[in-house]
């Protein structure tokens, strides 16, 4: 029995050894963590809502840095201006966390998850698409489709004004927005609807098993996950995914070779007789004098059909929701639109959006309390100092958007909603411009915030135009999940109420 008791006293004695050899970042807080395991704990059995408020309660409890430790697998969460400014402007925190590694293997290593020079050289490619008069050409699109939109939410409400709940139907709308512009292919038609539909449930099924997999210790391994029998409808997914992109893909060169050939296309995209297409960009391209390989080709596409539909939805879906339960402020909106555009439909142009100063505050205001992205994440590639703290390479930083946005040490009041805050030209000497982050910032910025911007101010116009918005309960809150992109939990229903002509 004593040879035993010894035994174990001296397993116990090197396992603890090993764990303080192995751990670190001691002097920073956090919650508690478990010899070995770390924080696995505090994790476990938890749903992407209990994720979330779990993040939430860790940046109260803690301050704006933290720690947190799975098997050694250290993430420093930070929650400063400073901190986001040194992280997005630092070389050494260009790359992507490995939780991106997860998210490669659906969406491919685009320009969401590309490092190093295929980044580079891929942004430099892409960057022309998102040109002022590349989306000048695209507002038409939005124009149209907001339209149509709102006819279909006058057929859904009918005559007693009932509740829709908004964010399947507007990524609906950002889907087929997206894939009109951006990839040059229409939806129109029962069967594309049909398509449409289908992929954002599948995205929708893969952004949850993504972040079920970077919150579970146990499926975050490959090899542990590949044993489940999520990891089979995992890959049906996923092949299901690229057939939606191909066909895009497939679509839109079909199409070009129909058309005249490529200088001539060119000639006509100049002078305003056809509109160029990111897609054509891609389709183009020429990296070192060889052309983009096929799945290259189809990774920006998954890329930005994914990033381009879901993250304007969240973003759309939050304004709705504030307009509605401010109808002070969508009173003062709508009033806006009928001075600069009018009351009725009509065609809408850059100029006129750009006019729409107060809007322009409210959506900043939205996107200020609802991130659509409100956690981003990077590793260490080399030994680096962030902020004075020595950090390792293969360490991940992480920046808590939606934190930071919600602090009153950056934002007065801050779980006010008030457009006027941003009122005014920001003195650089006083506000940090890291301060406020909805798309990023630094170099991997979101290269398409101005045309999210425009397809948003765009879909607002037409709705208040036509509706006035209410909350189904004027004292809902939303309950939120951030399965990559932050959602409403339980759906968020809202009243569309057409105003008297």
């Amino acid at each position: 029995m004593f040879f035993w008791a010894v035994v174990l006293g001296v397993i116990a004695t090197l396992l603890a050894a090993l764990d303080w050899k192995y751990k670190s970042y001691e002097h920073l807080p956090g919650p508690r963590r478990w010899p070995f395991i770390g924080n696995v704990v505090s994790f476990l059995g938890a749903g992407p809502v209990e994720i979330f408020d779990q993040l939430i309660a860790f940046a109260s409890t803690y301050g704006k840095v933290y720690k947190l430790d799975f098997f050694y697998d250290y993430t420093i969460i930070y929650s400063s201006p400073e901190a986001a400014e040194a992280i997005l402007t630092s070389p050494a925190f260009t790359a992507k966390s490995q939780d991106y590694d997860k998210v490669s293997e659906w969406i491919g290593n685009g320009l969401l998850i590309s490092r190093d020079q295929k980044w580079f050289t891929h942004r430099k490619v892409i960057t022309p698409g998102f040109h002022f008069k590349i989306l000048e050409n695209f507002v038409p699109v939005f124009n149209r489709q907001a339209e149509a939109f709102c006819a279909k939410l006058e057929t859904l409400t009918g005559r007693s004004a009932d509740a829709v709940n908004v964010f399947p139907e507007l990524k609906l709308l950002t889907l087929g927005i997206i894939c009109e512009t951006a990839m040059g292919v229409g939806m129109d038609g029962e069967g594309q609807s049909t398509q449409q539909a289908y992929y954002t449930q599948i995205v929708e099924e893969l952004s949850s098993i993504l972040y079920w997999r970077m919150f579970n210790v146990f499926v975050n391994i490959d090899a542990v996950f590949r044993l489940t029998r999520t990891s089979r409808r995992f890959d049906e997914l996923v092949k299901k995914s690229w057939q939606f992109t191909l066909g895009m893909i497939e679509r839109r060169r079909k199409m070009n070779e129909l058309e005249a050939p490529v200088e001539v296309r060119k000639e006509e995209e100049t002078f305003g007789k056809r509109k160029r297409a990111l897609l054509d960009t891609l389709l183009e391209a020429r990296i070192d004098g060889r052309p983009l390989t096929d799945e290259e080709i189809r990774e920006e596409v998954d890329t930005f059909t994914f990033a381009g539909h879901d993250t304007t939805a969240s973003a759309m879906t939050f304004i709705l929701y504030n307009v509605a339960k401010y109808p002070e402020i969508q009173e003062r909106v709508y009033q806006e639109i009928v001075n600069e555009i009018g009351a009725d439909f009509c065609e809408l142009s850059l100029s006129a959006l750009n006019n729409l100063h107060y809007m322009e505050l409210v959506i900043k205001e939205s996107l200020r309390l609802f991130p659509p992205v409100p956690v981003i994440a990077r590793i260490a590639t080399e030994d680096t100092e962030l902020l004075a703290e020595r950090i390792t390479r293969g360490t991940s930083v992480a920046i808590d958007i939606y934190t930071m946005h919600h602090s009153d040490d950056y934002f007065p009041d801050a779980e006010r909603f008030d457009p006027d805050r941003f009122e005014g030209a920001r003195d650089a000497q006083t506000f940090n411009p890291y301060t406020y982050i909805p798309f990023s910032a630094g170099s991997r910025n979101c290269i398409g915030q101005k045309f999210a911007q425009y397809e948003l101010k765009s879909t607002l116009v037409k709705l208040l135009q036509l509706f006035q918005i209410r909350l189904a309960d004027a004292s809902y809150v939303p309950i939120l999940k951030a399965e990559i992109v932050l959602k409403p939990a339980e759906g968020l229903p809202l009243r569309f109420i057409k105003r008297r002509v």
